[in-house]
């Protein structure tokens, strides 16, 4: 092109000047395009103005001036002349005195031999944007409007990238916190596929999930059909995998299959990028399409952001899968027996009260089975055989009752049968005989038939009556009938129900052992793990029966929670433990002691002895007593009253044997937890079992989010404090670093910490 004349010069500046004000003005992109190609109609001359993006081999117009609505421009593209594929390609504008044949689209082949203009928006080629001009009749661009032209595609190009990145990165800033909020991970994946397609604006979207080097399709969206058929894959077939495995992009055509050619004939472009977690690729986030810009810089700055969202999000969602995958594994624990898989004794209480409550007839069966001799073939064959035998057991049984019955394992040898639609008794003792005769078969154990029987009891209940009572009774008929040889079934009556209340003898006896001085209190300390140093004692209560011996706390506190003794018996509990502190505060304090002391529902109800009063009494300082809860606590209202008191002087709560209930998480959300104690179910097997140190990890993780101090229970080998530490775990419990003390012997450990 011949140089401007100073004439032309000006004028080209100021045409200049006037449509790079209006490029300028602020507006949302679609506004500022349509704006614009309005000026640059007017101020260039020009009939036909049109802003279009190649698609492949296609031309679609976005905005026009001069052209039809309904023009194909618009639905289905024009045609890629050879000048316009020469524009995009080189970024360079170009123009034409007349308009060919060959670069007209159909619908404007009637003004061949107008001049036209095709300018680049922006500066690069990839982007594959274009301002198309046509001016009637001979009026040919002069050098002075392609330069003006030019520099306005320029600005324009920038500016609709930096607008249209601009509204990317506000999507992009609203799209963290919303992928973050999936705790399902195929629901995560299905938004952020659909988000990643949006962004970009592509035909199709796909993430790939890769696990022992098999890549799989998790979700995909969009048109391109082909994409299903493209996997599984290995990472010898993964297209361009040596790119994606560094942790870089991959945009470029797609990959040519041989034996499938009509799938791509026209093959789209494609943009790849990994999701990385800890510098492993876990996952692929892909795109396919023919439109150029979204396989610009800006499609791969926005997948790599949504990469990085989806990398945390799918980590924070599998941590949350594997903790509700071990919630709903403890929930199945806390219901069935894991001998026989059938329903378990907590289970059995469940079922007979909704039965009480809901029977139509107002009557609930209910049979006690106990297998005869069960001792003599277990102490004979080994228990190996006698867990084979209850399960043959278990299998008769359940193959025995209706399926509107519940069996369960009530324990040991012991099952239990709730019958539905029960009239009177003679349909127990039919119940119990039909019971008996699926066990005349010897069974098969280890090459030798054994006969097996059971003595079953029988018990009628009906509205008013409790599970608990139903349990006693059956039992109570149980023993009647074993008492009268193997083999027979009782129903439950008078007789049977004074034996029910020799059973009861151990809890009448709890209700005197605080007065008769067979309760004491021992101390185990709670150690800082990187030092050994004690840093806090937990406070256990221990009975020592005159003639039965120690009774174990799991079976004597259940007792006194059932029969409401845990009041008196955890309030002395509380006095003891709060003393012993205020003594060894005074003694040693450079330790800066604390205590924690378990404590039940009851006990926080409000209309029980007062807690708070009990510690402030002791001078204790209350902001130094932790409270111990277990995962069974009733949350319900009447304990917030006391609660909330003693969360306002300053004592804290602590969940213990935490992750042993599937309510746990809940737990978290509606209680003052301040620390947890992991539970030594999962500290024990972490050594040897990578699944279980990862619920330790997690569980840390999820303390660390919430600012929660967590202690690890049944800490008992050098092994397993050291993974602890190495996981970040701050403190821990167990025989290792201490076993439960009395007061005295608490004051030798402290003194020899010195």
């Amino acid at each position: 092109m011949g140089a401007m004349s100073h004439g032309e010069e000006q004028v080209g500046t100021a045409r200049l000047v006037r449509l790079l004000n209006v490029i300028g003005m602020p507006a949302a992109p679609d506004a500022m395009v349509r704006r614009t190609m309005a000026e640059v109609a007017e101020v260039i001359g020009s009939a036909v103005v049109c802003v279009a993006e190649r698609v492949g081999d296609r031309l679609r117009v976005t905005e026009a001036v001069g052209v039809a609505p309904d023009d194909e421009g618009f639905l289905t593209g024009w045609r890629l002349g050879p000048v316009a594929e020469q524009v995009i390609e080189t970024a360079s504008p170009a123009a034409r005195d007349r308009l060919s044949e060959l670069d007209a689209p159909a619908t404007l082949l009637e003004r061949i031999g107008c001049s036209a203009a095709w300018i680049p928006l922006g500066s690069e080629a990839a982007t594959g944007d274009l301002l198309f001009l046509l001016r009637e009749k001979l009026d040919p661009f002069t050098p002075t409007d392609i330069q003006v032209l030019a520099a306005v595609g320029l600005r324009m190009g920038s500016v609709l990238e930096a607008l249209e990145r601009g509204a990317a990165i506000e999507k992009l800033a609203q799209a963290g916190p919303s992928l973050a909020r999936h705790i399902d991970l195929d629901s995560l994946l299905d938004e952020a596929v659909v988000l990643f397609r949006d962004l970009t604006g592509t035909d199709s979207a796909f993430i790939v999930t890769i696990s022992d080097g098999v890549f799989e399709l998790a979700t995909h969206t969009g048109t391109d059909d082909s994409i299903p058929r493209r996997f599984p894959r290995t990472a010898q077939t993964m297209p361009n995998w040596d790119v994606l495995s560094k942790g870089e992009a991959y945009v470029g055509p797609r990959e040519t299959l041989q034996d499938r050619p009509h799938e791509t004939r026209s093959s789209p472009k494609v943009l790849c990028v990994p999701v990385v977690r800890d510098g492993t690729v876990i996952a692929l986030l892909g795109a396919t399409g023919h439109r150029a810009r979204s396989f610009g810089k800006t499609g791969v700055d926005i997948a790599t952001i949504i990469a990085g969202y989806l990398s945390v999000a799918m980590t924070n969602a599998e941590l949350y899968g594997a903790l509700k995958a071990r919630e709903r594994e403890l929930k199945h624990q806390a219901t069935h027996d894991p001998l026989t898989g059938l329903a378990n004794r907590v289970s059995a209480g469940q079922r007979i009260e909704e039965a009480l409550n809901t029977s139509p007839t107002g009557a609930v069966g209910l049979m006690f089975c106990d297998i005869d001799k069960f001792k003599a073939v277990n102490d004979r064959l080994g228990h190996e055989v006698g867990d084979e035998l209850i399960q043959q057991v278990a299998l008769r049984l359940a193959t025995t009752v209706r399926p509107s019955d519940f069996l369960a394992r009530f324990g040991g040898d012991e099952f239990v049968v709730l019958l539905d639609g029960v009239d009177g008794q003679d349909d127990l003792v039919d119940a119990g005989r039909r019971l008996q005769l699926s066990l005349v078969e010897p069974v098969a154990l280890r090459g030798e038939r054994v006969a097996v029987s059971a003595s079953i009891g029988g018990v009628l209940g009906r509205w008013g009556t409790t599970a608990s009572a139903m349990l006693r009774d059956a039992d109570a008929a149980m023993y009647v009938a074993k008492s009268k040889g193997a083999g027979r079934v009782e129903v439950f009556d008078d007789a049977a129900s004074l034996r029910s209340l020799d059973r009861l003898d151990l809890r009448s006896e709890l209700g005197h052992a605080l007065e008769r001085g067979q309760l004491s209190v021992v101390y185990q300390p709670l150690v800082e793990l990187k030092n050994n140093a004690i840093r806090s004692f937990e406070a256990l209560a221990r009975w020592n029966h005159p003639l039965r011996g120690t009774i174990p706390p799991d079976v004597f506190i259940p007792m006194a929670e059932e029969t409401g003794r845990i009041v008196e018996i955890g309030a002395w509990v509380l006095k003891q433990a709060c003393e012993r502190l205020v003594s060894w505060q005074r003694l040693f304090p450079e330790n800066r002691l604390t205590m924690g002391v378990n404590v039940s529902s009851v006990q926080l109800e409000q209309s029980n002895e007062d807690l708070l009063g009990i510690i402030t009494r002791t001078g204790a300082n209350p902001s130094d007593i932790w409270l111990e809860v277990t995962e069974r606590l009733n949350l319900s209202g009447d304990i917030s009253g006391q609660v909330e008191r003693l969360r306002s002087a300053g004592v804290h709560f602590a969940l213990d044997d935490f992750g042993m209930s599937y309510s746990s998480l809940t737990y978290l959300q509606h209680f003052p937890v301040e620390g947890i104690k992991i539970d030594r179910t999962f500290v024990d097997p972490m050594t040897e079992d990578e699944t279980q140190q990862g619920i330790v990890r997690a569980i840390l993780a999820l303390a660390e989010s919430l600012s929660v101090t967590v202690i690890a229970e049944g800490v008992e080998t050098v092994e397993q404090r050291d993974t602890l530490l190495d996981l970040g775990c701050v403190y821990g419990q167990g025989y290792l670093l201490g076993k439960p003390m009395t007061g005295d012997e608490c004051v030798a450990a402290l003194s020899s910490d010195r």
